[in-house]
């Protein structure tokens, strides 16, 4: 049933390399620069009217199997911290810089009969960053809370805006033994809607989500060499609109110094 209905199970693999850097270059302010990498596997499945695996090596115009790689919107900041009492504040701001790579309106293409990508490794814009933090210890705990906000204020010459995302988390953290520690944290996200040359699409696409995740990790102390550390954030709430991704984990791994 080639040009009938049929069911789209589709499961991708995302994985992200950044490199960061920071400078001071006064007291109490620095500059930042994060470069992203991202690569991203597809693997699509098709499946009759009755849930029954449907033959189609080639794919089709929405989804085929396939391999992405490539550089993501890079971040450019500044950023301030002082002590404030028993805390420490800190804030950022900044831009992103648009060189991710974006794809034609999807919507268009397939209106078209032609192939097409919903993936974006990036927005095409100019985007602001605020960030604040704040943190202190507690005898032999360290508490953290954090919160970053990038905004999408115009869309890109494809006519894509990719929504707003903010992101909130709060941790604790302490030595176990030895060079090694833990922490526990919780993580909130949220992303609004993207928009098609102003318009929310509901067929497909990102149309608004929002999750809350459990965090759980160790590091460890390398003396000259920096640090290692390892997260795991598993999810406990997902409100989503339209066919949305779901994930089971995301494992984060971390050397800095």
């Amino acid at each position: 049933m080639p040009g009938g209905f049929y069911w789209h199970v589709q499961d991708l693999t995302l994985s992200e390399a950044s490199l960061a850097a920071a400078v001071g270059i006064a007291r109490h302010l620095g500059m930042e620069a994060v470069i992203p990498v991202r690569h991203v596997i597809s693997r699509i499945r098709f499946l009759d009217d009755q849930r029954m695996p449907l033959a189609r090596p080639q794919g089709d115009i929405h989804h085929r199997n396939e391999t992405l790689v490539g550089l993501g919107d890079p971040w450019l900041m500044l950023h301030a911290g002082a002590p404030h009492g028993a805390w420490t504040v800190a804030a950022r701001a900044g831009v992103t810089v648009p060189l991710g790579r974006t794809e034609p309106n999807p919507f268009t293409l397939a209106d078209l009969g032609l192939p097409h990508h919903h993936i974006q490794f990036g927005t095409g814009t100019w985007d602001p960053i605020l960030g604040l933090a704040a943190g202190r210890r507690f005898g032999a705990v360290g508490f953290t809370v954090s919160g970053l906000a990038r905004f999408v204020l115009a869309r890109n010459s494809h006519g894509y805006q990719a929504g707003n995302r903010y992101y909130a988390e709060a941790t604790a953290s302490r030595r176990v033994v030895g060079s090694w520690s833990g922490l526990l944290g919780l993580v909130g996200s949220r992303e609004q809607a993207e928009r098609w040359d102003g318009r929310v699409r509901t067929e497909e696409g990102n149309i608004g989500r929002t999750d809350v995740l459990v965090a759980a990790g160790v590091a460890r102390g390398l003396g000259g060499a920096g640090a290692l550390s390892l997260t795991a954030k598993v999810p406990i709430l997902t409100r989503s609109k339209g066919s949305q991704v779901d994930y089971p984990v995301i494992i984060s791994v971390g050397w800095g110094r």
